[in-house]
């Protein structure tokens, strides 16, 4: 055989009990063509230590299948986690609707035409048990809340559901990272100083328990959106994560306890190639600054934890034109290594995605996995001319964006100077200027379009929602709710929220028994904010 492919018997591929990382894994393919466990260096060492990780047990190398649901009523998101749990999802992230992530019961008048639209409506922690209700805690990987701004509150539930489960073994992928809201998303409540007071006691909390998984998911995705772009987005993260561990030491934890409680969230919604080198990258860019600033050196630290979401130029016009884009998204992102991924319904432009839609995105994630060899080999694109370019100026452009965040005071600094909300501004609109002139293509957009488009890639997308109904439902539970409960337990606890957070103590527990109590999410988000006020 040509080219230095041999065919070797697995007991002469053996060493030390550990399978050799030129071992041939498969043939798996209709030629028969040998494919390698791993093909070189991943030229860095934080790519050396992720790969080396992932080569300890046979391929294929892929990430966790996460979905990310959550819509009208907790019973309808209940029945819609057991059906992609059937169809293979491991880890699920639940998106509370905005009242919730705002700190609104759904009767507040500020919740009115908002309860379950863009997640599901949770105020309680009986609203978040049944959620998970139809869950095989013994099938699922991880979940989480998306409860940036309310993170103990969020934790607080996902811990009381899971303890109550038996489930110990599920690991936490909670997404809360406070400080991107100021500037991306809009749905602070507290100040940034209180925000990451929050943030880092969940940390503590899960280091202290040692609980598995993450308490905190320093995202990019959301300052990308808001018009930062990937990179710009990803070094403005990269300095969020620094406030935050920054804190964690202040308090006298170590920063290898801390990071293995974190994890990031980045992402590239466009060039396959550029996906795959900003997740490479950014290991090797926060493997270096973690060594620079910390002194933990790169193989003493724990491998990045990567959380993708594979979108792609989604359009509203094609939905059906979406399937390619997101299943080059989903490739993109497992080349470039994600250890959970979520991939974009077909029809997420035009509404809270269906299930058929959700369920074809699961779909898409593992054929790309299992059936296209895409995950057979570790980090396949290893020294690819193409990706080493990539990954250098992207490198380049994350560490010269942190070099201007440092000089405004860091992410705190530049968040207070009104730095971070410039250059997102400054940088907004990248996409639609290109597409306009002409630079970049889109299928059916500003090229190849059709009268006959939106017919024939319409679509069958089902799953229209009576949101009145769902806020009526929601309502009707809350007062059931608030008349079955023991007041008397319900404000000794808020009390103990207050008193907590008007000192340096940790809000997690306080913030668990009230929930315990029957506490809503609004009433522990006053007591907290009373706290604080003090």
């Amino acid at each position: 055989m040509k080219r230095g492919y041999r065919r070797t018997k697995r007991a002469a591929d053996m060493d030390d009990g550990k399978a050799r990382l030129d071992e041939v894994l498969t043939r798996a393919n209709d030629g028969e063509v040998p494919i390698r466990r791993r093909y070189g260096s991943g030229g860095s060492a934080a790519l050396d230590q992720w790969a080396d990780r992932l080569a300890a047990d046979p391929g294929p190398y892929r990430p966790r299948f996460m979905v990310y649901s959550g819509l009208g009523t907790p019973d309808m998101t209940a029945r819609r986690l057991a059906i992609l749990q059937e169809l293979g999802a491991e880890s699920f992230l639940l998106a509370a609707d905005l009242p919730a992530q705002l700190g609104f019961d759904p009767d507040h008048e500020l919740a009115h035409a908002q309860v379950g639209r863009a997640g599901v409506s949770c105020a309680t922690l009986a609203d978040f048990a049944e959620i998970c209700s139809r869950l095989d805690f013994g099938r699922v990987d991880s979940v989480g809340l998306l409860a940036n701004s309310i993170g103990h509150i969020g934790l607080g539930m996902v811990h009381s559901v899971l303890t109550d489960a038996g489930a110990g073994h599920v690991r936490l992928v909670m997404q809360n990272d406070p400080l991107k809201e100021f500037t991306a998303r809009g749905t602070e409540i507290f100040t940034p100083e209180q925000a990451v007071r929050i943030a880092c006691d969940c940390v503590a909390f899960a280091i202290d328990n040692r609980l598995p998984g993450a308490a905190l998911t320093v995202c990019s995705n959301h300052l990308d959106v808001a018009g930062a772009g990937p990179v710009v987005a990803t070094a403005m993260a990269f300095a969020n994560a620094q406030v935050y561990l920054d804190e964690l030491v202040g308090r006298g934890y170590s920063v290898r306890d801390a990071l293995t409680h974190m994890m990031f969230f980045l992402n590239e919604r466009s060039d396959l190639y550029v996906s795959a080198a900003l997740f490479r990258t950014a290991r090797t860019v926060w493997a270096e600054l973690v060594e620079r600033r910390y002194g933990l050196p790169v193989r003493e630290q724990p491998a990045m934890t990567l959380m993708g979401y594979a979108h792609g130029l989604e359009s509203a016009d094609e939905p059906l034109v979406n399937v390619p884009r997101i299943t080059l998204s989903v490739l993109g992102s497992m080349l470039g290594g994600v250890d959970y991924l979520c991939a974009s319904g077909y029809d997420e432009a035009l509404r809270i995605p269906s299930v058929d839609a959700a369920a074809l995105a699961l779909r898409t994630m593992q054929v790309v996995a299992y059936e296209h060899g895409a995950m057979a080999s570790v980090d396949p694109l290893a020294g690819g001319h193409k990706l080493a370019h990539l990954d250098e100026y992207v490198a380049a452009g994350i560490t010269a964006e942190m070099q201007r965040i440092d000089d405004h005071g860091g992410g705190l600094g530049a968040l207070h100077d009104g730095y971070i909300s410039a250059r997102i501004d400054e940088l907004r609109g990248t996409r639609q200027r290109q597409l306009a002139r002409g630079e970049r293509a889109m299928v059916g957009a500003n090229m190849l379009r059709s009268a006959h488009g939106p017919k024939l890639f319409g679509g069958n997308s089902t799953g229209e929602i009576d949101f009145a109904q769902v806020e009526k439902t929601a309502r009707d539970r809350l007062v059931a709710h608030r008349r079955d409960r023991d007041l008397r337990f319900v404000r000794s606890a808020l009390d103990q929220v207050q008193a907590t957070a008007a000192t340096t103590d940790n809000l997690v527990p306080p913030t668990v028994a009230a929930l315990r109590a029957g506490a809503t999410g609004q009433e522990i988000t006053e007591a907290t904010g009373r706290g604080f006020a003090r």
